[in-house]
């Protein structure tokens, strides 16, 4: 899919202010560690795309800048209000995000993502009218009471339902379908480490990350239980565990990249 010949990854964040407290008003102490986030990714050499929350862009556009000019990162929507339970109206929620976005950017986004990775038929078609070239919501895995997505492929592809809009699906290790990304490395620890470094990995391998899962503030005591132990699980070290899994994809021959390159190659194709 890229002008690469070789395997490539992406190093993607999720920003967004209300992973915790949902409608909670309150300054969210994890931007506290943008500097850190900024040192941390200056420090890996990778260039980073970030999906971004369009009540997060209104609400937090010096840190929104901050990363746009500190790491050259590029932006794309991701929701309006960050609504998990999606009892909302899809097409307004992407209206009043494209708003948001274009309020602050002074042009519209190319790619989209979906809360929790929980895209459902219909909506690659809205987001396809709204005028997106991408989207990056799939997770090709399963995760109960929100998505079961073990027969959707693990390269970019072309929904059925949409003409010529992009799903770059989140990576996940062939046959055994786990994600590939922070949370689960977190989780999972150094057996999963281990485990990445003897097996196959996908091309391109889309890695999804969130400012919460490398350092703990007051707002991960507020989660409940599992979810505090699940969400604060190996949180010492989980720098480390990126800078160990990003050796590893060098190691392996990846080279690391934004989103949008890997859709160049596809428009390219079909002017």
């Amino acid at each position: 899919m890229s002008r690469s010949s070789g395997p490539i990854a992406c190093m993607t964040l999720d920003l967004e202010e209300d992973w915790c407290i949902p409608g909670d008003e309150s300054p969210n102490p994890t931007f506290d560690h943008v500097d850190d986030y900024i040192a941390l990714i200056e420090q890996l050499d990778v260039p980073i795309s970030v999906f971004v929350v369009g009540v997060t862009i209104e609400n937090y556009p010096g840190i929104v800048e901050r990363l746009r000019w500190e790491l050259d990162a590029e932006f794309h929507l991701h929701s309006y209000q960050h609504d998990m339970t999606k009892s909302y109206e899809f097409e307004t929620e992407i209206q009043r995000g494209v708003a948001a976005f274009e309020s602050h950017f002074g042009e519209p986004p190319r790619g989209y993502r979906a809360p929790q990775g929980n895209i459902v038929q219909g909506e690659w078609a809205e987001l396809e009218r709204a005028g997106f070239e991408f989207s990056s919501s799939v997770f090709p895995s399963y995760r109960p009471g929100v998505y079961n997505n073990i027969r959707a492929p693990l390269t970019p592809y072309v929904p059925t339902e949409v003409d010529r809009l992009l799903e770059i699906p989140f990576a996940a290790v062939p046959g055994l379908r786990i994600p590939i990304s922070q949370n689960y490395l977190k989780l999972l620890g150094r057996p999963y480490l281990s485990l990445l470094k003897h097996v196959p990995l996908p091309t391109p391998l889309v890695y999804d990350s969130h400012l919460q899962d490398f350092w703990r503030t007051e707002f991960h005591d507020h989660l409940p239980q599992p979810k505090r132990t699940l969400m604060t699980r190996n949180m010492d070290r989980s720098v480390d565990i990126l800078t160990e899994f990003v050796s590893t994809l060098r190691r392996n021959g990846y080279t690391f990249e934004k989103v949008s390159d890997l859709y160049e190659p596809v428009a390219y194709a079909w002017t």
